[in-house]
C-alpha cells in the first residue's frame, strides 16, 4: 500500500528568453518512453509572446521506485529552465494528499518545502 500524491511542475516564460527556449524535445527523448506523454509543451500564448510547459504526475505512489524517479525527472526538466524570465511553480494535490490537507500545495522549486495551508 502506497501514498498518492500527485506531483506537476508547471512552467511558464517568455518566447524572447535569454538564451532561446530549452529543447524540450530533446529532454523528452531522453526520458524512459512511459514518462515521455508526461512532459507537454511549447504551447504558446495567444498573447504577449509567453509559451508554457508542463510535467505532469507520474501516477506512483510516493516512496515507490517509479515515483522516486519522477522526482528525478521533475527536478531535471526545472532545471532546463533557469533564465530570470521563466516562471517555475511545482504542485501537489490529490489522492491521499486531499484527505490530509484541505488545498492543494504549490512552490517554487527553488524552496525547499512546499507552502501547505490547511
Amino acid at each position: 500500500m502506497g501514498y498518492i500524491k500527485h506531483d506537476a511542475v508547471i512552467v511558464t516564460t517568455a518566447e524572447w528568453r535569454d538564451g532561446g527556449l530549452p529543447d524540450i524535445d530533446a529532454f523528452r527523448r531522453s526520458l524512459p518512453e512511459g514518462f515521455r506523454p508526461l512532459v507537454v509543451g511549447p504551447i504558446k500564448a495567444p498573447l504577449n509572446g509567453y509559451v508554457s510547459y508542463a510535467f505532469l504526475p507520474d501516477g506512483s505512489k510516493e516512496y515507490w521506485e517509479d515515483s522516486d524517479l519522477g522526482d528525478v525527472f521533475r527536478a531535471q526538466f526545472v532545471g532546463q529552465f533557469t533564465a530570470l524570465s521563466d516562471n517555475v511553480v511545482a504542485v501537489s494535490f490529490g489522492g491521499d494528499y486531499r484527505t490530509e490537507f484541505e488545498k492543494p500545495a504549490a512552490w517554487y522549486p527553488d524552496d525547499d518545502l512546499p507552502a501547505v495551508e490547511s
